[in-house]
């Protein structure tokens, strides 16, 4: 067997601008189920979890483990569920500015322009519109869109309408921003660069930060802990924390050792029983990386 691994851990740079009262986020003992003609099917099977002020934390598992759902569920779209989703200890009962939300799809207005998708954040809100200008345009500025807020959607690459995307989702300056599957649908060469970009945005704001993913080399190059769910129902298998700083490379030996391991976990997932600790202790150690990668 291989000699055991072992990680030092590096404070990261953005631990410096952790958010101290705003920004956290508790998944206390959640369920949630889908009420099909044959019966309610379960989706999510008690998802216990915090997040801090600051933490970048990454979601990943199978097709159907219900990791959109659980960020649907955070947002504030869905709260029809079993057990309690918190933000800065206050329940979650509805979406609001405080949490922005980014799809896969960039879900765009065709009929508007990348300044006025972007100014969709504000409705029904009380901001007052010269406010709403300067936020728009800050923001339209901060992911690279400089000269194109008068730019309909079709006349956007796919990068730049998931740039234009999360303009939207920050412009109302929220605590917690949620990604689902945001660089699912770009090519690789724009998402290794909207990668880039999203650790940046993160790093200059200290924003929370929650993003489901298919792509563990995202995951680990992003992430400060990475939760992985089992499927049907969804349930954390383990949550792998990432000690590695900013800016990461790909092809360091530890972060390698990471990102082969969580693949190799997920070839036994489905026949593995549950994690039986805590959410916040299931994690492994050196021992454990050195058994895994030698299998």
């Amino acid at each position: 067997m291989n000699a055991p691994i072992n990680f030092t851990a590096t404070q990261l740079p953005v631990a410096e601008l952790r958010r101290a009262r705003s920004g956290s986020l508790r998944i206390e003992h959640v369920s949630k189920s889908f009420q099909l003609k044959s019966g309610p099917l379960l989706v999510l099977d008690d998802i216990s979890l915090t997040v801090e002020p600051g933490e970048f934390v990454a979601i990943v598992g199978g097709s159907g483990c219900g990791k959109s759902t659980l960020l649907r569920l955070l947002a504030g779209l869905d709260t029809d569920y079993q057990g309690q989703l918190l933000h800065d200890g206050q329940p979650i009962t509805g979406t609001g500015l405080q949490r922005g939300l980014v799809f896969q799809d960039h879900r765009l207005f065709p009929w508007l322009t990348v300044e006025q998708n972007v100014a969709l954040s504000f409705t029904n809100t009380d901001v007052p519109a010269a406010e709403r200008k300067q936020r728009v345009a800050a923001e339209i500025a901060r992911v690279g869109l400089d000269g194109f807020a008068d730019a309909y959607p079709h006349q956007l690459s796919g990068g730049m309408s998931q740039r234009a995307a999360i303009a939207r989702a920050l412009v109302g300056r929220p605590d917690v921003l949620l990604l689902d599957e945001p660089l699912g649908a770009l090519d690789a060469l724009t998402r290794v660069r909207l990668q880039q970009e999203l650790r940046r945005l993160w790093q200059d704001e200290g924003i929370t930060m929650v993003m489901v993913t298919h792509d563990i080399e995202e995951a680990v190059y992003l992430a400060d802990r990475i939760v992985v769910l089992e499927a049907r129902p969804g349930r954390v298998r383990r949550i792998q924390p990432v000690p590695l700083a900013h800016p990461r490379q790909r092809g360091q030996t530890e972060f390698v050792t990471i990102r082969d391991g969580l693949h190799a976990d997920f070839g036994d997932l489905r026949d593995a029983p549950p994690a039986t600790e805590a959410p916040g202790l299931a994690q492994w150690g050196a021992e454990d990386w050195a058994r895994r990668l030698a299998l």
